[in-house]
């Protein structure tokens, strides 16, 4: 039989020649490979951007809260007895010292009249004894002991004239009653709460601001405060509290709301204040994010066209965007494909015109 030939040295041959076939060809890769290898390293994402430019802005604060009555005060009695007349029931206004009810007096008139007389007697004996005592017929001790009764007489009228001062239930403010249980034959007990009166004149708006936002408040600042019933009304900043709220780390406002026609006082309202101007720039607010730091920002680009984080801070808005500060005068803001690149990415950025309204962000 015939020996079969090792294939060994055959392998060995044909390796050679490709191997110097390949030399010969400058070790190259094949065109279509290294093509494919070059168009793969340089694919950059492309993103929509806009050329914004700040412009002045009016800075607005907004804060939650409810009005109440400018001044609200408890009718509170000074005396005690039943209740014989009410003149003024709840809802109806009354003006400063208007009788409200009045108190069974009882015998209280005819004590006044029987002491005025004791005090026109006692003034009439120490009137002639001072006659006596100037021709030197009393002493120093006799004048002294009948004034004194005297002065006893004037104050057991005025204290008389008090008691039944306190028998009339009068306003202390102007304004409308309010809470009002009072009514003929209602026993009334001297430093018992028998109405409030609200002075509805000028409501006050009250509500708290953020540290943060207290040095941009000054007294005097305008604002709207829009009330539960949809009224829109203006306002004034007239106290701003100098001390915190340490639970909240909050600080107490109030605006005094002026020429509200319809009075309602202790509902939930909303107040717009109007602050300083700033820069700004408006973007949608479907553009904003937060960070893993926890920072709400924008994603912009630098002069290389690589992706950044700018935190800012919202100043203002309206129905299609809001006004942002914390960028540069100038800045490219990435309006979209935002969600698709990280910081520090190299983009291919198109740059176009901006519509708050119609920006997703995405």
């Amino acid at each position: 039989m015939p020996k079969i030939k090792s294939a060994g040295p055959i392998i060995a041959i044909v390796i050679s020649i490709l191997f110097v076939l390949w030399m010969l060809m400058g070790g190259k890769k094949p065109e279509s490979v290294t093509h494919l290898e070059n168009t793969h390293k340089t694919i950059v994402p492309s993103v929509q951007a806009i050329d914004s430019t700040a412009r002045e802005v009016q800075q607005k604060l907004t804060v939650n809260g409810t009005t109440k009555a400018q001044q609200q005060v408890t009718v509170i009695s000074e005396g005690s007895g039943k209740v014989t007349s009410v003149l003024k029931t709840q809802g109806e206004t009354v003006e400063v010292g208007d009788i409200i009810a009045r108190l069974d007096s009882k015998d209280i008139p005819a004590q006044i009249e029987q002491a005025k007389a004791f005090e026109k007697a006692a003034q009439l004996e120490y009137n002639g004894a001072s006659e006596l005592k100037r021709k030197g017929l009393i002493n120093e001790a006799q004048i002294a002991a009948l004034y004194a009764s005297y002065q006893q007489a004037k104050a057991n009228v005025i204290s008389l004239e008090l008691q039944l001062e306190h028998t009339l239930l009068r306003a202390p403010i102007a304004g409308q009653i309010e809470n009002s249980d009072l009514e003929i034959g209602t026993f009334i007990r001297n430093g018992d709460a028998v109405a409030s009166i609200y002075d509805y004149r000028t409501l006050v708006f009250e509500g708290s601001i953020s540290e943060k936002n207290i040095a941009k408040l000054a007294i005097g600042q305008t604002a709207e405060v829009e009330l539960i019933s949809g009224d829109l009304v203006d306002a004034t900043v007239s106290h701003i509290s100098s001390v915190t709220n340490p639970a909240t780390r909050t600080f107490d406002i109030e605006l005094e709301i002026n020429k509200v026609d319809r009075k309602i006082s202790g509902v939930t309202s909303t107040a717009t204040i109007h602050l300083d101007n700033a820069l700004g720039h408006y973007i949608s607010p479907a553009l904003l994010y937060v960070n893993n730091d926890g920072q709400m920002g924008l994603k912009t680009l630098n002069a290389e066209n690589k992706v950044q984080f700018e935190e800012v801070q919202i100043i203002s808005s309206d129905t299609d965007g809001v006004w942002v500060q914390g960028l540069d005068e100038r800045s490219r803001i990435i309006i979209v494909g935002q969600g698709f690149v990280s910081l520090e990415d190299t983009v291919e950025p198109k740059m176009v015109e901006f519509n708050p309204a119609t920006a997703v962000g995405l």
